[in-house]
C-alpha cells in the first residue's frame, strides 16, 4: 500500500517535469531563447558590456553572453517555466557568482522583463563592490 502512494506520487512529479518541459517547448517554438527574453539581455549587455557583448547560444534552452577580453559572463538557463541567470565576475584573478533564479516568467511584459532586468544589474552591482572590497582588502 505505501508502496503505491510512493509510485502515485513519483510519477505525477514526473508528469509534471515533463508536462513543463512540453510547455518550455512550446514557448520557444519559432524564436530563440535570447528573442524571448529579449528585454532582459539588452538591459544586461548595456550595463555589463556598453551593449558590445555576443550571445553564445548553448543549446535551445540556455546560452552565454560575454564580450571577448572582459571579465565577465553572464549564463542565461530556461527550464520548467523559470529563468535562472548566472553572472560571473573576475576581479584579479578571483572569481564571484551571482545566481538568481526568477520563477513562472513563460508569458513575461516587456514591463516585467524590465523589472527582473533592473534587479539582476543592482543585485550584480552590489555583489561587485563588495567583491572588489574584499579582493583588495585581501592583498
Amino acid at each position: 500500500m505505501v508502496w503505491a502512494i510512493v509510485i502515485a506520487i513519483i510519477g505525477i512529479i514526473l508528469f509534471r517535469f515533463f508536462s513543463a518541459l512540453s510547455k518550455d517547448n512550446d514557448d520557444l517554438q519559432g524564436r530563440t531563447l535570447n528573442d524571448k527574453f529579449n528585454v532582459i539581455v539588452h538591459m544586461i549587455n548595456d550595463a555589463a558590456f556598453n551593449g558590445n557583448g555576443s550571445v553564445t547560444t548553448l543549446d535551445k534552452r540556455e546560452f552565454n553572453l560575454y564580450e571577448d577580453g572582459k571579465n565577465q559572463i553572464i549564463k542565461f538557463q530556461y527550464s520548467t517555466g523559470h529563468l535562472t541567470i548566472t553572472w560571473k565576475y573576475k576581479f584579479f584573478q578571483k572569481e564571484v557568482v551571482h545566481e538568481r533564479q526568477f520563477n513562472n516568467v513563460r508569458n513575461l511584459s516587456l514591463f516585467e522583463q524590465q523589472k527582473i532586468g533592473e534587479q539582476m544589474i543592482k543585485e550584480m552591482t552590489i555583489v561587485v563592490e563588495r567583491h572588489k572590497n574584499n579582493v583588495i582588502g585581501g592583498v
